[in-house]
């Protein structure tokens, strides 16, 4: 079976340590209940990784007029205002 080979972030060469990963970055939190726990059990990761920093995508519930405390960590990644590059990165202590 062929490995398959995902494209680097832009500016990037090679693959090193040096690629921020939402999983390492302060803002990161997998967890927010019971049901998410269990749902990494069963798929074996958790399926909603979040991101809670203050300069992310707001998710604005117009019914309510309340704003969501966190963004999906894919969602910022791709399209929101962390981007490949991880701009809101930050390391967590």
């Amino acid at each position: 079976m062929k490995t398959k080979h995902y494209p680097l972030p832009r500016g990037q060469t090679k693959m090193t340590n040096e690629l921020k990963l939402c999983k390492d970055c302060k803002h990161y939190k997998d967890y927010e209940d019971a049901l998410d726990w269990i749902n990494s059990r069963i798929f074996g990761f958790p399926i909603w990784q979040m991101c809670y920093h203050p300069d992310r995508w707001k998710s604005v519930d117009y019914v309510n007029g309340t704003v969501r405390p966190y963004g999906l960590c894919s969602i910022e990644r791709c399209g929101g205002n962390c981007g490949e590059e991880g701009k809101n990165w930050e390391k967590n202590d």
